[in-house]
């Protein structure tokens, strides 16, 4: 039998367990739920076996295999399902890749599990150009078909124009850019030998699904970089590559530049993905930063960092863990630096050895911050410093739902922060021994917040100013996962806020009100026990042989 070593004896053979999971009803299981995808546009002819672009979709509740379920790209169903994997993407998101076929028409892309379907994300069926490069059979000479591919990295800048797409499949790259010495970039983008995307037809740079390739070059600067030297460049993506040791991995500027579904993991030196420059309608979405930083030295996952204007960003789905300085940093440099319309979003902030998350400050004379949303996220362990870090009087920012535990020293630190400027609404602060839920410096004070229905726990009772504050332990499923158990005092305990759907894209409110935290409560996301059984963590049981 089954006992657990901190709560009450309990019995339950196997056979009952698989019962009562096989008894839910069907409605129990959780509505699929698309986040977003690398491509929002392509042809749905050409390329691989004349079947159109790869397009990889995330997002959750797909399942571990097809089986029955269905995707459809304006109501026709796809012609090939390339692959279908759980747990697969940063965050542990689902995801599928599929070719659209000569059937797709632009529309609504819907995936359906078990009958239902779920919410759905625009696709444009257009036309251009589809190429490959594999530096294991190709040659440049070749014309960068499927069947011929090209071999280098930079050789698809010769040749590509707005609506292409290139896939380059597997191997190591490491050979410096030969367009560009002085820069030591493995691929550079500028517009003086090459060309720009639109928004209707952006140029792509994808790894092959299956198999991306690696750039990686301890000697370089860089790894590829979005430049503007040779005029306003835009509307590029940039996935499902994975990068090594390289000081900087990937330099954006521009207008419309996507950065979607990369692995930037063990990298050394160097920040991650540098946004600076005029840019604007910048989206990073879906990455993985994992062990970045060599110690002492301090650099940051993702660094918005000023030189011009940074407007229209979004940084959302992201996994930034064990980062050797801060997971994220959006700090000036110049007179006149401003960062606004920045929304931050649904990803996994922990375990950084300074701030998981700073916002504001500037080497130059002026504040940087218009307004900035901080929504969905778990904020978690920060080592060295606090959790979210606010440096700025002018800006206005918007902190709802989001979970921020164990983070050293505080939850939240406030450094300046004008009066009013901060919401703070149906956030979790969990505070361990020897941290506190808030820190204010001389530039701020509690009268910088805009508060409602909070919830803290471990640090001390609610603060006096901090309205609807709930004081109890939110019942995390476990130290790491920060779902709701049923009983959670989180749940139903929130105010409605700018965060319309959860951590996980599931709907608020699922009950009577929004629930407190980064995690919504949805019945049939949660397993039948909350002390390890449903988890898998055996940590918490032991066998008794009969």
């Amino acid at each position: 039998m089954l006992t657990h070593r901190h709560a009450p004896r309990r019995v339950l053979p196997r056979w009952i367990a698989l019962a009562l999971a096989l008894a839910l009803p069907a409605g129990a299981a959780a509505q699929p739920r698309l986040l977003f995808s690398d491509l929002e546009s392509g042809p749905d002819t050409g390329g691989a076996l004349n079947l159109g672009v790869f397009v990889t979709l995330f997002g959750e509740g797909f399942g571990a295999a097809q089986g029955n379920s269905t995707v459809t790209f304006g109501g026709a169903e796809v012609a090939r399902y390339v692959s279908w994997q759980q747990n697969a993407g940063a965050r542990g998101l689902d995801r599928i890749v599929v070719q659209p076929g000569a059937a797709a028409v632009s529309g609504n892309v819907v995936v359906t599990v078990g009958g239902q379907a779920s919410n759905a994300l625009p696709f444009t069926v257009r036309a251009g150009n589809i190429y490959f490069v594999d530096p294991a059979t190709g040659n440049d000479a070749n014309p960068g078909t499927h069947a011929q591919p090209w071999a280098t990295l930079w050789r698809p800048r010769q040749t590509m124009v707005a609506g292409d797409t290139v896939y380059v499949r597997g191997g190591t790259f490491s050979e410096l850019d030969p367009e560009v010495p002085g820069w030591d970039t493995l691929l550079f983008l500028d517009l003086s030998f090459g060309a720009s995307g639109t928004a209707a037809a952006p140029i792509a740079y994808l790894g092959y699904p299956g198999n991306p390739p690696r750039l990686v070059n301890p000697l370089a600067r860089r790894g590829i970089y979005l430049n503007q030297d040779g005029g306003p460049l835009s509307h590029h993506v940039i996935g499902n590559i994975r990068f090594g040791e390289v000081e900087d991995a990937v330099l954006v500027t521009g207008i419309g530049q996507r950065i979607v579904g990369n692995d930037l993991s063990n990298g050394g030196i160097g920040n991650k993905v540098g946004i600076f420059g005029d840019t604007s309608a910048i989206e990073v979405l879906g990455n993985r930063f994992i062990a970045n930083g060599v110690p002492p030295t301090k650099y940051y996952a993702i660094y918005i960092q000023g030189f011009g204007v940074n407007q229209d960003i979004e940084l959302g789905w992201n996994e930034i863990r064990d980062q050797e300085g801060r997971s994220i940093q959006v700090y000036g440099h110049l007179d006149g630096d401003f960062v606004d319309d920045l929304r931050i979003h649904d990803n996994v902030l922990v375990g950084s050895d300074l701030n998981n998350l700073l916002l504001g400050g500037s080497d130059g004379g002026t504040e940087i911050l218009g307004t900035v949303s901080v929504t969905g996220n778990v904020i978690a362990g920060a080592r060295g410093a606090e959790g979210l870090r606010i440096n700025d009087p002018n800006g206005t920012v918007v902190i709802d739902n989001n979970t921020l535990s164990g983070n050293a020293v505080a939850q939240i630190y406030l450094e300046e922060a004008g009066a009013g400027h901060v919401t703070l609404r149906d956030n979790i602060l969990v505070a361990e021994a020897g941290q506190t839920y808030y820190e204010f410096d001389a530039g701020s004070s509690s009268a910088s917040f805009v508060p409602a229905h909070n919830l803290v726990f471990g640090g001390g009772a609610c603060a006096p100013w901090d309205a609807g504050c709930v004081n109890a332990d939110p019942l995390f499923v476990s130290g790491t996962n920060y779902h709701l158990r049923p009983a959670s005092p989180a749940i139903d305990a929130g105010v409605a806020t700018s965060a319309a759907r959860d951590h996980d894209g599931v709907l608020r409110p699922q009950a009577a009100a929004f629930d407190i935290g980064a995690f919504e409560y949805l019945a049939s996301s949660v397993p039948l026990f909350t002390d390890g059984f449903e988890t898998g963590d055996t940590s918490l049981w032991s066998i008794v042989q009969p």
